[in-house]
This record gives structure tokens, C-alpha cells and sequence, in this order.
């Protein structure tokens, strides 16, 4: 152990490795001058370099700041080490340990050899970390003088915590492998049982136990990373501090967890309120960690370490309480619970410097989470178990009712089948009849309002009349076809096919929406011939018609146009609708003749969203097919195809 600066080595055989601790040559907020030239690439450094002033005092590794000073500052320790005369024939090496959010650098014999972080005078110049590393001290100087430059404004607890560790370089290297390695596999196993009772949740869903372990088991995994600078800077080298400090908190989280899991095996012992306060409490404290600055959040650690120890005190209450109503798993648990107690108290006595023995908690994580697992699965194992035997019974008593059920189960899947078909073109009757009377009937409301315009003439009176004959009897004929969609016999309509001369079919429907055109200025034009025919149901090839005109109407701009033709293939025949109105948005497309959907018209014209939907089905039934081509404000084409007659 170093006095008043000096360790004493020349009598130590090296077999084991050393601490560093005792007495360091202290400065308070100086950088003490290496006793030679510092390399050119730290010229910047120099600049607040100085003679020592004065030396406060000795310090002791592992004294805390703030019990004579404060928690943040910058510092210097300074130690000479003698070494045997055997020394020059050995390689030796110095190994450092994470020191909270602080930053320093190591020089021995006046040269620099480790930057952790980088060290400054303020916290805008310096950068923490949380890493450990390893200085290599060849061929040493009988004395070698040990100099370090620390800074910390980015922890409250600003201290040189852990001693450096002197060996031979060997042994310092076997030692860090060997923690790296143990450290490794303690964060995988416990990842493996977070990762495990994860799947296992996704298959019982319903037992939150389960997940609760597995959130325990992840939370632990996480804090045991960062327990371990080499760990977590080998995996992740540029993991920022904010991260690697959280990391070191997260362990706030635990406790909700692990009094979650206890809550859901033992309802009656554990407290909901309780419970409830610990996931609140612990949650809002870890979510101050990562929105404050690191230099704030450090400040509720004691509060965090109190917390998971007063939710381990109440659950080892809880857990007696239980074990003496000799409920099931609650002695090993209690027995568990007590060891994590202990372990926590040590940790903690050791984290402030009151114990000097060595951290076991992450230790005993793995521990406890193997012991606890094979607890929940010894308790699954009986209530899979368990439930296999009641299957087995279920089995038996299924055989008697399965003949009866299977009956039963097919009349049921038949009447259901009929009421569904029934029910669904119920359904698309009333839809379909408030579509197509809906157009019509809007029509003769608008010309009836102009017949009783004052300022209409006879001539316009008489010419509207004429027109809304034409409607009404169009309206007439489409009550008649909904009416004869009664014609199904189970889903299917027997359909009257025949040659329809398409002309005849077209002028009506034109001359229907003549007030509709006329009131947009839409020109509506066809070239066709007088002889060309369509096979098809006339009834139902009207109503497709008129759909899809009227839905050409409805998404035409004032003064566009509308065309109509119709061309003869080897197989079919093609009728084509085309406007140059809005178009339809390209991922509408897709659903156009599967789903109701509605838009509102150029001119807000409203509609029920099925006419399409009820073309395709309606053309289907032909054997046919409807197909649409759109470009948003360049129009839509529509293309109804219907097979010739074989």
C-alpha cells in the first residue's frame, strides 16, 4: 500500500497482481508538468499544464471528492514505485478501471501512454467515458514515477474509484481475457433467458410471468454489459457516454420487473399498490436518467440503489409470508432472495468505498436467474403435465359427443351458409336500390325546381317535361331490373342473354343524364355504328352503363368531355368510357372493383361508393371482365368486355 506517495515494490515477487492503493500525491484542480518534454502532438495540452502550486494533500484511491471538495473538478495524482533490481528483465503492465463519467490521462516516466476519454478543465472541453485500459510498462526505471491527469464534470461522484492494478504484463493480460470472457458469457446466458422466455411468452400469452422474467432477465443482461468498460468498448468502440451511463442505471428497471413476476405467482401476498408504487417510482426515475444530463442523473443513484434495495427487503417479507402458508416455490425463491440482498448490500457498501472485498452482484445475476429458471420450469413441466392428463380425460369424453357434435356442426355450417347468402344479397338490394334512384330522382327534383322558375318559358317547360318523361321511365325500367334480382336460385342469376343493338341501348341512357351534362357543359360523343350489337343481359348491361357513365359524369370538369365507343375483338366484344375529368389516385386503384369506396364529385356530388363494385359483379356473371386505366387530372378510361355468343 502507497504512504504519502511512494510504494515500496523491491521486496514484492510479482507472483500475484498488485493494487495501487493508499496514498497519492494530490492536486486539486492542477495539471501537473510530466518531469519531461511532452511529443508535439499535445502542444494543446501544454497550454494549461503548470507547476504545481502547491500539494493539497495526499489522497486515497477510492476517497470520494466531495467528502473534502466537490463532486466535479479536475485533478492530478502523482505516485513513484520502486521497483526490485530483477525489474529490468520483466514486462510489466498497469491496468485501469472505469471511474464513473470521468476522463484521464497516464503518463509514466513523463510520457504518455493511455487517454481515456479526453481530460479538460470545463465540461464543454472534456469527454467522458466509462472505458477500462491498459498501460505496458517495459524494462521499468528502479523508480518509475506514475503521473495522471483526471476530469470529471459529468458525475456528481467524482473520484479516482478503483485502484490500477500493477503485474507482470502476463498476468494482467490472462486477467482482463479472463474477466472479458467471463463477463461475455454472463451477458449472453442472461440474454439467452431473456430471448427463451420471450418465445415462451409468444406461445402462452396469457401468462404474464413469463414475460415479466424474460423483461427481468434482458434488464439484468443489459446492466451486467456495462459493469465491465473492456466489455462494452469491445463490442461497441464508439458507444457514446450518454448510452454507456444509462446502461449503468438501467438496473432502476429490475425491480418493477422482478416484483411483477413475484406479483404474478403470489396475488395474495404481494401488494397491488405496493407493486404499483415500485413501477412508477423506479420508471420515472430511470426515464430523469435519460432526458437529464448525465452530471444530474448520476445524483439519483443512491435513490436508485435504495429503491432496489428496499424492493428486495419487501419482497424477502412477502416471500416469509408466504413460505409460512407453505405456498408453492416460495422458500427457494425466498432463499434467492436473500442471496440477491446480500449481494446488493456488498455491492453497495463496495461502490462506496466502506467495503474493500469485490463486486458479486453480477455474479450472482446468473445465478439466481439459472436457480429461478429451473424453478418456472420444474412448475411449467408439472403443469404441462397436468394438463396432458386432462387432456386425455377431455379425449375420452370428446369420443362420446363427437358423432352427435360433427351432425349437429354440419347442419349448423348448412343453415348458416344459406342465412349468410341470403342476408348478404339482402344487403346489395337495398344498396343497389338506393344507388340507381338516387341519380334519377335528384334529376327530377333539379328540373322540377326550373319548372317553377318564373323566368322559364313555355318552350324550356315543355322541352324539361319531355326529358323527365325519359327519366322517369329509365327510373321505371331500373325498378324493374331490381326487382328481377330477385331471380337467384342459391347466389346465382339466371341471366337472358341476347344480341342487343347497342345504340338502342346507349341514346336512352344518354338523353337520362341530359340535365347532368348540361349542367356541367359536359359534351358527351360516340361514333358508332348503327348496326353494332353487344350480347349481353339488356337489363343488366344497362345498369352497368349507366354506372359507369354516371360515375364519368360525377369526376368530369365543367366543360369537359365524355366518349363512348365500341370495338369487336375474335372473342369479345369491348365497350370503352372515357373522360378527361379528375382520374383516380393511383392507390385507389388497386380496390376499385373490390371495396365501397366513395369520393365526393367534381362538384361535390355525393354517392354510396358501390356502383363499381356492383358493375364488376354484375359483368362477371357474363363471364366478362371490366378493366379501368387512370392518371390523376388526365381522365379514366374505362373498359367493359363481354364474350361473344358461342
Amino acid at each position: 500500500m502507497a504512504i504519502q506517495g511512494q510504494l515500496d515494490l523491491q521486496s514484492w515477487d510479482f507472483n500475484q497482481n498488485l493494487p495501487l492503493s493508499g496514498e497519492w500525491v494530490f492536486y486539486w484542480k492542477q495539471w501537473i508538468q510530466p518531469q519531461i518534454p511532452l511529443s508535439e502532438n499535445r502542444s494543446d495540452e501544454k497550454k494549461i499544464f503548470k507547476e504545481p502550486t502547491s500539494i493539497n494533500h495526499f489522497q486515497t484511491i477510492g476517497e470520494r471528492w466531495k467528502n473534502k471538495l466537490d463532486g466535479i473538478g479536475y485533478a492530478t495524482y502523482q505516485l513513484t514505485v520502486r521497483f526490485p533490481d530483477t525489474a529490468k528483465r520483466n514486462i510489466y503492465a498497469l491496468r485501469f478501471f472505469q471511474t464513473g463519467g470521468a476522463a484521464m490521462s497516464i503518463y509514466v516516466d513523463g510520457i504518455l501512454q493511455l487517454e481515456l476519454g479526453k481530460v479538460g478543465i470545463s465540461k464543454d472541453t472534456m469527454v467522458p467515458t466509462r472505458s477500462s485500459g491498459l498501460v505496458v510498462i517495459p524494462y521499468p526505471n528502479k523508480e518509475t514515477n506514475i503521473l495522471i491527469n483526471i476530469s470529471n464534470f459529468h458525475h456528481d461522484d467524482g473520484a479516482f474509484w478503483y485502484p490500477p492494478i500493477l503485474g507482470l504484463f502476463d498476468h494482467i493480460q490472462k486477467q482482463t481475457v479472463s474477466e472479458v470472457i467471463k463477463d461475455s458469457l454472463l451477458t449472453g446466458a442472461l440474454l439467452f433467458m431473456a430471448f427463451y422466455h420471450f418465445v415462451v411468452f409468444l406461445f402462452r400469452r396469457n401468462r404474464f410471468i413469463i414475460l415479466y422474467f424474460g423483461m427481468y432477465c434482458f434488464v439484468i443482461a443489459l446492466h451486467s454489459i456495462s459493469l465491465n468498460g473492456d466489455s462494452l468498448y469491445y463490442l461497441f468502440p464508439e458507444v457514446v457516454y450518454k448510452i454507456a451511463f444509462a446502461l449503468s442505471l438501467i438496473f432502476y428497471l429490475a425491480m418493477p420487473f422482478y416484483l411483477s413476476f413475484l406479483k404474478e405467482k403470489f396475488p395474495e401476498n404481494f401488494s397491488k399498490k405496493t407493486v404499483n408504487f415500485f413501477i412508477i417510482t423506479c420508471s420515472f426515475l430511470f426515464l430523469f436518467v435519460l432526458i437529464a444530463p448525465s452530471d444530474l442523473g448520476s445524483k439519483t443513484t443512491l435513490l436508485g440503489i435504495f429503491l432496489t434495495i428496499l424492493g428486495l427487503f419487501y419482497s424477502i417479507i412477502c416471500l416469509v409470508y408466504a413460505s409460512f402458508q407453505k405456498r408453492e416455490m416460495s422458500l427457494p425463491l425466498l432463499l434467492i432472495q436473500v442471496f440477491l440482498f446480500l449481494c446488493a448490500i456488498n455491492d453497495t457498501l463496495y461502490l462506496y468505498g466502506i467495503l474493500n472485498y469485490f463486486l458479486i452482484l453480477k455474479y450472482s445475476y446468473l445465478t439466481t436467474v439459472l436457480f429461478q429458471s429451473l424453478i418456472l420450469a420444474s412448475y411449467f413441466t408439472k403443469s404441462v403435465i397436468k394438463t396432458e392428463v386432462l387432456g386425455k380425460e377431455l379425449i375420452k369424453l370428446n369420443e362420446s359427443l363427437e358423432k352427435t357434435v360433427i351432425l349437429r356442426t354440419q347442419e349448423y355450417k348448412e343453415a348458416k351458409h344459406i342465412a349468410e347468402e341470403a342476408n348478404e344479397w339482402k344487403d346489395k338490394f337495398i344498396s343497389l336500390v338506393a344507388h340507381d334512384l338516387r341519380s334519377p330522382l335528384s334529376t327530377v327534383y333539379s328540373a322540377l325546381t326550373i319548372v317553377t322558375d318564373k323566368d322559364s318559358t313555355e318552350e324550356e317547360k315543355t322541352h324539361i317535361f319531355k326529358q323527365l318523361f325519359v327519366i322517369l321511365e329509365n327510373a321505371m325500367s331500373t325498378v324493374e331490373h331490381l326487382l328481377n334480382l330477385n331471380r337467384f336460385n342459391k347466389g346465382k342469376i339466371h341471366l337472358n342473354l341476347s344480341k342487343n343493338n347497342f345504340l338502342n341501348v346507349l341514346r336512352p341512357l344518354i338523353d337520362s343524364f341530359a340535365l347532368e351534362l348540361q349542367k356541367k357543359s359536359i359534351r358527351l360523343d360516340y361514333s358508332i355504328s348503327e348496326t353494332a350489337t353487344i350480347y349481353a343481359d339488356k337489363s343488366i348491361l344497362i345498369e352497368i352503363m349507366r354506372n359507369v357513365i354516371a360515375n364519368a359524369i360525377k369526376f368530369s370538369n365543367p366543360n369537359g368531355w365524355i366518349k363512348v365507343g365500341i370495338r369487336d375483338n375474335e372473342q369479345s366484344t369491348e365497350i370503352t368510357i372515357e373522360d378527361n375529368g379528375r382520374g383516380i389516385p393511383i392507390e385507389r386503384q388497386k380496390d376499385l372493383f373490390y371495396k365501397q369506396m366513395t369520393s365526393p364529385g367534381s362538384l361535390g356530388e355525393k354517392g354510396f361508393g358501390i356502383g363499381l363494385k356492383l358493375c364488376f359483379e354484375l359483368i362477371r356473371l357474363h363471364q366478362g371482365n371490366i378493366r379501368a386505366e387512370s392518371q390523376e387530372r388526365k381522365g379514366s378510361l374505362f373498359t367493359l368486355e363481354f364474350p361473344k355468343e358461342t
